[in-house]
């Protein structure tokens, strides 16, 4: 037994040092999602000039005031409809610092990144990022690094994407 004291002290030293290194860095899925979630949203613009460039003129526009408690001035979330496709935006400084809340596609011939589109089957999905943080009947949800940015994907009986979200929450 007097052999096994000292090594205890070193063993739990080790696993400790692991720990923090596995904490420190991301893992491979944590940037895998974290680089989906940067391509996706470029596919669609970093601005509401940029996101109307590409998918023309919304159906519908609305604002909505939004406030934070970390943040001194209130800001707005403009919301851009489209047919099957909604993507809203965070806006700050009358609308020149722009980044995205949400884009949520349910219908049409939407893709994110990695062709990654509606009716994109299940394996797919998981061939591009892995398996799900979270997997429920019909519904898979994957987060980045931070824990403020979110992928929600949601399948048909068949197993093809049915409805997919992007989702970035200011705090």
């Amino acid at each position: 037994m007097a052999c096994i004291r000292p090594v205890l002290p070193l063993a739990l030293f080790l696993c400790l040092c692991c720990a923090a290194a596995a904490n420190a860095g991301g893992t491979e899925a944590d940037e895998r999602v974290d680089a989906f979630l940067d391509e996706t949203a470029a596919l669609f613009g970093q601005s509401e000039a940029a996101v109307t460039s590409r998918l023309g003129a919304p159906r519908e526009r609305q604002t909505v005031p939004f406030t934070s408690p970390h943040d001194d001035a209130a800001y707005e979330i403009i919301t851009l409809a489209y047919d099957g496709l909604t993507v809203s935006l965070y806006s700050m400084d009358g609308g020149a610092r722009q980044f995205f809340h949400q884009i949520r596609a349910t219908s049409g011939q939407v893709c994110f990144a990695r062709g990654i589109c509606l009716g994109t089957p299940r394996e797919k999905l998981a061939a591009v990022l892995g398996q799900p943080e979270e997997a429920e009947e019909g519904a898979w949800r994957y987060s980045d690094m931070s824990g403020y940015n979110e992928l929600a994907f949601s399948f048909d009986d068949k197993g093809a994407i049915d409805a997919m979200t992007w989702t970035a929450e200011a705090d």
